[in-house]
């Protein structure tokens, strides 16, 4: 049996045009395990997953109901987040496993991931978050809350926080053992809760790790035998969206690279997602693979998606 780590992408719980019900939601997860069942069954997997949209809602519900309990931090709603994906993606996953024969459990652990304080996005937050705001709210939250905003065009104002690098996860022997012990896991939600390690353990930070540079990280840790990013699209593009735009079919960590550095992969889509993939396969030599949840089965053969040796 190889280890497999399998990265779920947004639309594995909401595509466009889906409204955000948890109904809707357990029928997109359900068709995401149909899709990997065989890959489950005959391999050890570990899962992990974002948490944009969900997230995203928990916010505009903390701010929306002030006026009759406390908000919580934003670490805190990440927390929230990872309960409410591990509850859907479990019961997608024994609905599917049940049909299908499959005796292996999930287990969903709630993953903090450790970042450093010093990291220089402490000093630079560029990743918007919750709802917009108005001019004179926005001035009235940098002043009260010490929030950083940014006028997005004629939307309004959003607030900016901090989107560190991964640097270890705190539950790697918990995932460890429960995938040593037969189970599934399901982790590191969102790229995991925020910590910041001090003398008194392990402290919550208001910052969002990107989920497949902390996914990639828990990979190299578990040394597994494959990485996979399953997205919207079939891989990685050249140009993509323009008439040129070609789909790279396998490619080498240093020619990857390069195209990373010349910036043809947007920072908020693709280009994490790349980075994700070149740093485990330098580190692993093993393969990394990027590709569309609807042909995931072929992607984690190596058949479909683009392939980074």
């Amino acid at each position: 049996m190889k280890k497999i780590l399998i990265a779920f992408g947004g639309n594995a719980l909401l595509r466009n045009g889906d409204d955000s019900t948890f109904e809707s939601q357990l029928e997109r997860a359900t068709e995401a395990f149909e899709r990997i069942s065989d890959v489950i069954l005959e391999n050890n997997v570990i899962i992990t997953h974002g948490n944009g949209p969900q997230v995203g809602n928990i916010l505009l519900q903390n701010e929306f109901s002030q006026k009759v309990t406390k908000a919580m931090p934003l670490h805190a709603c990440g927390a929230m987040s990872q309960g409410l994906i591990g509850e859907i993606l479990a019961e997608a996953y024994d609905s599917v496993r049940l049909r299908k024969g499959i005796m292996k459990d999930a287990s969903v652990i709630l993953t903090r991931t450790v970042v450093d304080p010093d990291d220089k996005a402490f000093q630079n937050p560029s990743k918007p978050i919750g709802p917009y705001y108005d001019r004179m709210t926005a001035e009235g939250l940098m002043k009260t809350r010490n929030w950083q905003m940014k006028e997005e065009g004629n939307k309004g104002y959003r607030r900016l926080v901090p989107s560190p690098v991964p640097i270890d996860i705190v539950e790697r022997s918990a995932i460890f053992n429960c995938l040593n012990d037969g189970f599934m896991p399901i982790c590191t939600g969102g790229g995991g809760v925020p910590v910041i390690k001090s003398q008194r353990g392990f402290m919550g930070t208001d910052a969002v790790i990107d989920k497949d540079l902390a996914s990639s990280l828990l990979a190299r840790i578990l040394e597994v035998d494959k990485f996979v990013i399953l997205t919207d699209v079939k891989g990685v593009y050249r140009n993509y969206g323009t008439p040129e735009e070609e789909l790279i079919p396998e490619i080498k960590v240093s020619e990857l690279e390069k195209d990373l550095d010349s910036g043809i992969f947007p920072k908020g889509s693709m280009g994490p997602k790349v980075r994700a993939a070149i740093e485990f396969a330098r580190a692993s030599g093993k393969e990394a693979v990027i590709g569309s949840l609807d042909e995931a089965g072929k992607v984690i053969d190596g058949k479909s998606g683009t392939v980074i040796h």
